[in-house]
């Protein structure tokens, strides 16, 4: 059987407008939402983007087939053949719907959207023993405008300081590229991943004083401007067991030790006197340029178990943690808002049959879901989010190649539990490009 390589004009044509589009957007990946939760810590961190995995409810660590190379797990490079290197390139939209009720029984809702980068990767063997992948990923985003009114009618109201109106808003994130490792045997094999961060962040606050002595409003403003770099790593296992010639076993391991990033911000601090709807500076309180220090990353593991009947359907469940209470900002613990995170993954593929006359049937079909706890609590409450995930595989006839899509539908927070529940939308889509190199022609 013979299958034609990426270097056919159809797939180019394919690949190099979506590439032109990413690079269109400055790779600003981070910025994919607005949401409230991503105002704590780095940001709203960002789930799989690899459409293959978020169609299966975004497990990954798992999964031992040869078209699964995720940088998750860095132990599944050695899933690649000896003589083909990958191409994956993806984009992502999200629309989410924002809702929250009021003291007094209404409803407020507000309408997202945006669309950006998923991720860049390029595989290849460098020996048969040893394999490798490099990328471009997204890690967090920032990106959110809160407005809060303290009165009369709220808990936390001060009848000696008055009415006030808090004025919250940040953008940025972090990005990352990597250089992974693995090697290993043809059923027990080991990986690394060197990962450079980088990024910046922009918070603004504005703390507005309605009722003062001078009948005029007083403001209090808080803007800080951080940047961050550093190196880390995050490690990997996978084994496989054949348990017959149709049958077969899959486990995988992930761990990522705590690191940190270095930083450099730009903090100011403003007393201001709003008048005829001008705000003029009156004091400046704190004024304070690239301040080094450092960013303290939580560590965060995984496990992923699969089954799989060869080349017909592969299922699997995965469960992931981050120690977001190891979280720290310039020395200190930051945000009593974040703790620990913990979620459940399970999906399952149905493989298509690549050769077969019905279009249906060359595809493969994805289902999934994920369940667990944000990052973010709110009053001491933890904030549950869950999605459902589908998707499917689209073969590029003639090659190994394919076209994928993904669907997430899912929820953050509960409106009823004085939360802000977000609802929200994924779609992912992407190109996964097999070619065969190292294999020397009949003719020159």
């Amino acid at each position: 059987m013979k299958y034609s390589t990426i270097t056919s004009k159809k797939l180019k044509l394919l690949i190099i407008p979506l590439f032109a589009v990413f690079l269109a957007d400055d790779f600003q990946a981070q910025n994919v939402s607005l949401s409230p939760y991503s105002r704590f810590g780095i940001g709203d961190l960002q789930s799989a983007q690899q459409p293959r995995n978020m169609a299966m409810g975004g497990m990954s660590i798992g999964l031992t087939r040869a078209s699964n190379l995720t940088y998750k797990n860095p132990a599944s490079y050695m899933n690649l053949d000896s003589l083909m290197v990958n191409f994956e390139i993806s984009m992502k939209a999200v629309y989410s719907k924002l809702r929250e009720k009021k003291i007094d029984g209404t409803e407020v809702s507000a309408n997202t959207n945006r669309a950006a980068l998923g991720q860049i990767t390029f595989a290849f063997p460098i020996t048969s023993w040893l394999k490798s992948n490099v990328g471009l990923i997204p890690n967090s985003n920032m990106s959110y405008d809160v407005v809060r009114e303290v009165g009369p009618e709220h808990k936390d109201y001060d009848p000696n300081v008055g009415r006030q109106i808090l004025n919250n808003h940040g953008q940025g994130g972090l990005n990352q590229v990597f250089f992974g490792m693995a090697t290993g045997t043809n059923r027990l094999s080991f990986g690394v991943n060197i990962n450079y961060q980088f990024g910046a962040i922009t918070r603004n606050s504005q703390l507005l004083f309605v009722d003062t002595i001078l009948q005029l409003p007083w403001i209090t403003e808080q803007n800080r401007y951080v940047e961050t770099s550093g190196v880390f790593f995050n490690l990997g296992l996978q084994y496989k067991q054949p348990l017959n010639d149709r049958y077969q076993l899959g486990f995988g391991a992930t761990y990522t030790p705590k690191y940190k990033l270095n930083a450099s911000r730009n903090v100011q601090i403003l007393a201001k006197l709003r008048e005829f709807g001008v705000a003029d500076i009156v004091d400046v309180i704190y004024d304070g340029e690239n301040e080094k220090g450092k960013i303290g990353m939580p560590d965060k593991y995984g496990f992923g178990l699969s089954f799989e009947r060869l080349n017909r359907w592969v299922i699997g469940m995965e469960y992931s943690a981050i120690n977001f209470k190891n979280y720290s900002e310039y020395g200190y613990l930051k945000d009593s808002a974040l703790t620990n995170t913990q979620t459940f993954h399970a999906g399952m593929e149905l493989i298509g049959r690549r050769l077969d006359n019905n279009f249906l049937n060359r595809l493969s079909y994805r289902f999934g879901y994920h369940y667990g706890t944000n990052h973010v609590t709110f009053q001491d409450s933890k904030i549950n989010q869950y999605g459902f995930t589908f998707g499917f595989g689209m073969p590029i006839r003639r090659s190994l190649s394919r076209i994928d899509f993904a669907v997430e539908i899912g929820r953050k927070g509960n409106i009823n539990n004085g939360q802000i529940q977000e609802n929200y939308g994924r779609i992912i889509i992407g190109i996964s490009a097999f070619d065969r190199w190292f294999v020397r022609g009949r003719f020159d």
